[in-house]
């Protein structure tokens, strides 16, 4: 039987399509801009097809398409940073725009079906009306004004945490507040400023003959030991059914769950990923690489119990896992990684790939913060494969 072909735009180091082709898909082609997920990828694949360069430029867009037609499945993460919770959430980030590049690609080829995975920011981030009034483009001017100087005084709060050099003042903080205020002020009853981004997606897409359908996706429901919550869209061409993966795994309970969940594996934790290597000797070959911790922080990391972090006020970096649940959503981080649930110490990059569902042989190339940044920004392959699969039937 021919293999159905898949191309992964925006691909990273290849979580998404490591998915896929366990599931039996041939990824013909791969594109990203970065070279060390470059790197990583070529390691893993070295007969594979990546085309390094901006999807944006007409050459590279032109060569992946003609090394992609009669693909019948598009897959691709376009760029989550202007969307994200975490971050500015600009609406006029370029980044946030990319799924325009993505657009024309899927048009040009007409696949059976795309996927696009981005983070749950995405849901309610909105982008502006193009051709409004003039009255209600000065009110959109204002609140755009408005959010960018929160967005300047929330990353200046969070850097002043990293480093002493920047300070977050006690008027920084009044002004901040202000802010807050009055852009809650004059956000009311302007809705018909702006669109839903999810409702642009979907329409952009229907307009070109695909029926769209959205779901947010919890990885720890499908075997990855992690709860990564992303927004999923699946696009079916002219009339083709559009299907999700049906959970295979749940959160333990009681005994008090339905019945409809009852035959389901319990949530993989932290626990049966890692413990096995959590005295393993530093392996660089293996990606099990430690970071060197200066005594006052190590002291720190002693005094954190699980469930919190190093540093009061932060969710995920330097957080001390439980061991006997799924992780928090493994982030890049910056360095500021997960610390390790027994062990004083940062997990290492092969315990957080491990998070992430990568098998022991898919190595990571590159610095250490290179690849803590590709494991961050991967699609877990679990995940992917879940998809692929229920798109396979369809085809």
């Amino acid at each position: 039987m021919k293999k159905p072909k898949s191309i992964d735009l925006f691909s990273g180091c290849g979580g998404l399509s490591t998915g896929f082709e366990k599931a039996g898909f041939d990824n013909v082609v791969s594109n990203d801009i970065w070279e060390p997920a470059q790197e990583t990828f070529l390691h893993n694949n070295p007969s594979g097809n990546f085309i390094l360069g901006d999807i944006a430029q007409a050459k590279i867009k032109k060569e992946i398409i003609h090394k992609s037609l009669g693909c019948d499945v598009i897959v691709g993460g376009p760029p989550c940073q202007a969307y994200s919770l975490s971050g500015g959430r600009d609406v006029d980030d370029p980044r946030g725009r990319l799924f325009e590049e993505y657009l024309k690609i899927v048009k040009k080829i007409r696949p059976k079906y795309f996927v696009i995975e981005n983070v749950k920011g995405i849901l309610s981030m909105e982008h502006d009306k193009n051709n409004l009034p003039p009255g209600d483009q000065i009110k959109l001017n204002r609140i755009k004004t408005l959010e960018k100087r929160r967005s300047s005084l929330l990353l200046r709060r969070k850097q002043s945490l990293n480093t002493s050099k920047i300070k977050f003042t006690k008027s920084d903080s009044r002004i901040l507040e202000v802010t807050k205020e009055e852009l809650k002020k004059v956000k009311k009853n302007t809705s018909d400023l702006r669109v839903k981004v999810t409702d642009m997606i979907k329409e952009r897409f229907e307009k070109i003959g695909y029926d769209v359908k959205m779901q947010v996706l919890n990885a720890a429901d499908y075997g990855v030991p992690q709860k990564r919550e992303r927004v999923i869209f699946i696009g079916g061409y002219d009339g083709l059914p559009v299907n999700f993966p049906d959970q295979t795994y749940r959160k333990k309970t009681n005994g008090t769950e339905d019945l409809f969940k009852s035959n389901l594996q319990d949530w993989i934790t932290v626990r049966e990923a890692i413990d096995d290597i959590k005295d393993h000797p530093e392996d660089i070959d293996f990606n099990h690489i430690f970071t060197n911790c200066g005594k006052e922080f190590l002291n720190k990391i002693k005094k954190t119990k699980i469930g919190t972090s190093v540093y009061e006020g932060y969710r995920d970096a330097y957080y001390r896992s439980y061991p006997d649940e799924p992780s928090n959503t493994v982030k890049e981080n910056h360095g500021g990684v997960f610390i390790h649930y027994e062990k004083n110490r940062f997990m290492t990059p092969r315990e957080l790939a491990r998070l992430q569902s990568f098998e022991d042989d898919f190595i990571f190339k590159g610095s250490k913060s290179q690849i803590l940044v590709q494991i961050g920004n991967a699609v877990p392959p679990k995940l992917g494969f879940e998809i692929a699969n229920t798109i396979k039937e369809q085809i």
